[in-house]
């Protein structure tokens, strides 16, 4: 008696908890079924628009069925809304999808992820609100944490931006947000399971970091590095960090540089770290030094950008010293490795135009570096147009400089001869005087 009394006491439990899920009468459970298998079908075929009829009468019979209701329904009205050019329409669209992830929450919890998804969707259609986006974002990774979402992420510090420049949140925002946002990013990017993913995640990364470095100055810097890297001066993550955006946002000259760079130079001797170090010690005009570290971060470089890098420093710290010879010479293996360096030919400009006097016979042949540092610049803004305006100022500088056409018939050197000037120079110009 008693063992059936407790299978009636089942059968009972088994219907109410059907009751439940389905709907609260037995009529409500069989319209649930019926519009439930009505829209699958139709939601199969991406038929949206005769999906949505009977998905919305499942969702206020049985809201508790399944979660497929809601996550089936945010494609169709995020469908629906990419759709729609009645921007009146549409914003109607877009409550109804914010009305299906708040009931999805209600009948099925995970509120930081759903608030996440709501919040990106919410930045994305509906431009006017994204105040709102971004406090849904900030909940949802105070939430979530290391298991944010990519798109969380970006358009929580996207959004902060937007905020940022139409004066609704203070500059600050962005760099105490940025620490937050990159732990969480190295730690998916550590633990990624894949390449693929982690290639996602440092895209994720390029982005919060690109807009940190538009805002960030050195005083910023110092003020979140600081403490990181008292903390734990062999986190070479922290190191990395320190030297890129140091660097990115000129503050080579910052103690706190060279401490890290000289740390990874400890830890992990590589093309960064030696790099770091040729910066810092560039800034504090310890050129000769400077090149060492230069040369050595392109021995260990592996790309071809940071061989260039690396001899574009070289350059420039030779030109600090006057050593206009060798400043072409590097700024060649720059163009032997990108026959397209603009930033090459402006180097080797620079070195004719400021060397010119060392080489030549007389006075009218040591202006062969005026004559030939034209062409040098000319060809820098022929490969990058941003150039124009510096380089037609040094074109002018050079001009300038001619010699007088008495001085050079002298020589016996007259306006438009060819004339070779020898040395380090050792170009073929043309005279042009005064």
């Amino acid at each position: 008696m008693k063992k059936q009394w407790f299978t009636i006491a089942l059968v009972l439990l088994s219907v109410a908890s059907f009751g439940q899920k389905y709907g609260s009468t037995p009529e409500d459970s069989l319209t649930c079924l019926e519009n439930t298998s009505l829209y699958k079908e139709f939601y199969k075929q991406k038929n949206y628009v005769d999906a949505r009829g009977p998905w919305a009468k499942a969702v206020a019979v049985c809201p508790k069925s399944s979660k497929n209701l809601y996550i089936k329904g945010a494609t169709m009205y995020k469908n629906f809304i990419a759709k729609e050019k009645d921007e009146a329409k549409k914003l109607l669209l877009v409550d109804t999808l914010m009305w299906i992830y708040d009931t999805r929450i209600v009948n099925y919890g995970q509120k930081g992820n759903v608030l996440g998804r709501k919040g990106v969707d919410l930045a994305r259609f509906d431009k006017s609100k994204a105040k709102e986006a971004y406090d849904m974002l900030a909940e949802s990774f105070e939430l979530e944490g290391n298991k944010s979402k990519k798109a969380v992420i970006t358009t929580y510090y996207q959004i902060a931006e937007k905020l940022v420049k139409k004066k609704e949140l203070e500059t600050t925002v962005l760099f105490e947000l940025f620490p937050k946002l990159q732990a969480v990013i190295v730690h998916n990017i550590q633990s990624a399971k894949s390449e693929a993913d982690k290639s996602k995640w440092l895209n994720v990364a390029a982005i919060c970091e690109q807009i940190f470095s538009k805002y960030a100055g050195c005083p910023e810097l110092l003020e979140i590095y600081t403490p990181k890297f008292e903390a734990n001066p062999t986190d070479t993550n922290v190191l990395v960090q320190i030297i890129a955006f140091f660097s990115k946002s000129d503050c080579t000259s910052e103690e706190l540089f060279l401490k890290a760079s000289m740390s990874l130079d400890k830890i992990k001797p590589s093309a960064i770290s030696k790099f770091g170090i040729g910066r810092s010690l560039l800034k504090k005009e310890r050129f000769s030094e400077a090149i060492g570290y230069f040369k050595q971060a392109a021995e260990l470089s592996e790309t071809k950008v940071g061989k260039i890098n690396s001899y574009k420093y070289i350059a420039l710290t030779q030109f600090n010293l006057k050593k206009y010879a060798s400043a072409k010479s590097y700024a060649l293996k720059m163009i032997a490795l990108d026959p397209n360096n603009a930033d090459g030919y402006m180097i080797i400009g620079d070195a004719y135009m400021y060397g010119s006097r060392t080489v030549g016979e007389n006075s009218c042949e040591q202006a062969g570096g005026y004559w030939a540092a034209p062409a040098k610049y000319a060809k820098a803004k022929a490969l990058n147009p941003e150039l124009a305006s510096k380089a037609n100022k040094k074109i002018a500088s050079c001009k300038e400089q001619y010699p007088k056409k008495a001085d050079c018939f002298f020589y016996n050197i007259v306006d438009g001869q060819t004339l070779h000037i020898g040395g380090w120079i050792n170009e073929d110009v043309t005279v042009h005087t005064h």
